[in-house]
């Protein structure tokens, strides 16, 4: 039983697990030590972003727009997202997340969603889903609340084929009054109009050429929309009048006239249900954020939860490779991080565990 009476979060039942013994070790150059040889060669803009400049390199030439338009985000930007808890703080004021994720046919997508946002510092997680999905939920993170109440961001769509869910439609016509955050994911992107700035879709390629097919807004494939990420995304924010969150290797973020570039180490994440772990990690940053009176840019959270989500991968991806990687690694710039061991894969749920160690190590720099 669930006492939302108790002003204290829940405490997190799961407690680390000890590293493997004899794994070899993985040393990366914290953001202020000298660049690896492997960058002095990359030119002068590349090794701005090694020491942590803002960077727009050549690849953002390609994915559309000058190398002026856009601004890759470090460390320091995700932390203004960020705030840990403080002295008077409860689960409340640490922001609630309602989650309306996966479905009969697609559970997993509600319990990885739902393991993302416990594991990104959410006060609370609510769920509202079937039967399957909720029982599916509870059995992994009992933490996590069934059923509707006070929230502070919604999280629709992801494990929803195609947003036939005409309660969780009724649910998302119903948020689009009350003036929370909306994130729309996978399915839940046939439910988007244009006209709603508090949206923060999160499509790719392929969902965002269909979404924009059935508005008639634009005929593109979706091949034409990864050659040009960048111009895509923000063409969508453009017709659609929300932030577009546009997923990939380079993940591009557009809010109005701000386009915000994040870049991940590896492709890793390149893999079934880590769309569902982003999904869960933005809204606890937008939950997070509301809950302390900043309802405002919303591109930023979006922004910053890419780049933790593209950090959690990689730190998943080193210890899956057997490496000892600290995570304070995840300081290290992109650039850096691309020279050095190349990972193993990843699953997921790898993701969502390494987000408390990301976010620890950005909120401790």
């Amino acid at each position: 039983m669930h006492d939302e009476r108790d002003p204290q979060p829940p405490a997190d039942p799961a407690a680390p697990e000890p590293p493997a013994a004899e794994s070899p070790s993985l040393s990366v150059p914290a953001p202020d030590d000298p660049a690896p040889e492997a960058l002095s060669q990359l030119g002068e803009r590349e090794h701005a972003d090694a020491v942590g400049d803002d960077y727009s390199g050549p690849e953002l030439l390609l994915a559309g727009g000058r190398d002026d338009d856009w601004r890759t985000i470090s460390a320091q930007d995700v932390r203004g997202c960020l705030e840990p808890p403080a002295e008077r703080d409860n689960k409340y004021r640490r922001g609630v997340v309602l989650l309306a994720t996966g479905s009969a046919t697609y559970p997993g997508a509600a319990v990885l969603s739902a393991e993302a946002a416990c594991r990104a510092g959410a006060g609370m997680v609510r769920y509202s889903g079937p039967e399957r999905a909720a029982n599916a939920v509870l059995a992994v993170r009992p933490e996590v609340v069934h059923g509707f109440g006070r929230f502070d961001a919604l999280v629709i769509g992801s494990g929803i084929p195609d947003g036939h869910d005409d309660e969780r439609a009724a649910l998302y016509r119903s948020a689009l009054k009350t003036g929370q955050p909306i994130v729309v994911d996978a399915g839940g992107l046939t439910l988007v109009e244009p006209g709603c700035e508090r949206l923060v879709i999160t499509p790719h390629a392929a969902e965002l050429a269909a979404l924009l097919d059935r508005l008639g807004l634009a005929r593109l494939d979706a091949d034409e929309i990864a050659e040009s990420a960048g111009e895509a995304a923000a063409e969508a924010a453009r017709l659609l009048g929300c932030t577009v969150l546009l997923k990939g290797r380079h993940t591009y973020v557009v809010d109005g006239d701000e386009r915000l570039h994040v870049r991940s180490p590896n492709s890793w994440l390149a893999t079934a249900g880590t769309g569902d772990v982003l999904a869960g990690i933005l809204g606890t940053v937008l939950a997070a954020r509301r809950a302390r009176g900043d309802d405002r840019h919303h591109g930023r959270s979006a922004a910053a939860a890419a780049w933790l989500h593209a950090r959690a991968g990689w730190l998943a991806s080193q210890r899956n490779a057997g490496l000892e990687v600290a995570p304070s690694s995840v300081h290290a710039p992109s650039l850096m991080l691309d020279h050095g061991p190349l990972g193993g894969p990843v699953l997921a749920s790898d993701v969502a565990a390494a987000m408390p160690g990301v976010i620890a190590a950005v909120l401790a720099k």
